[in-house]
């Protein structure tokens, strides 16, 4: 993230997404990061345990805060969000809400398998 303190309205940022041959190609994200109060809304409709609400609130979310997708704006992308793969909109969501995506390169020393097994 940048070192901004206070999220001013205009304020955005870009991330690329990398491509994972085989599962989904590379995306470029630009959004504007969600304050703390989107974060409590979503762990509200996270604990009222309602997939379908959840499913309605992440579309929602990511629709207003994503302003381009691989240059798409929110009305050429929205209907689409659900259909979206879910490890790029899982990257996407975690954006918005704030919270930094795993680099692949530094998460591979953690695929080993369990010793001792």
């Amino acid at each position: 993230m940048s070192d901004a303190l206070y999220i001013d309205d205009g304020y955005t940022l870009t991330h690329d997404v990398p491509a994972v041959p085989g599962l989904h190609p590379a995306v470029r994200v630009v959004y504007r990061p969600a304050l703390d109060a989107e974060r409590k809304k979503y762990d509200a409709k996270l604990a009222a345990r309602d997939p379908d609400a959840v499913e309605r609130h992440e579309c929602d979310l990511i629709a207003r805060h994503v302003s381009e997708i691989n240059d798409e704006a929110p009305g050429a992308f929205r209907a689409k969000l659900p259909k979206m793969h879910p490890t790029v909109r899982a990257v996407v969501l975690n954006l918005v809400l704030g919270f930094t995506p795993a680099k692949r390169i530094e998460a591979e020393g953690n695929s080993g398998g369990v010793s001792g097994c």
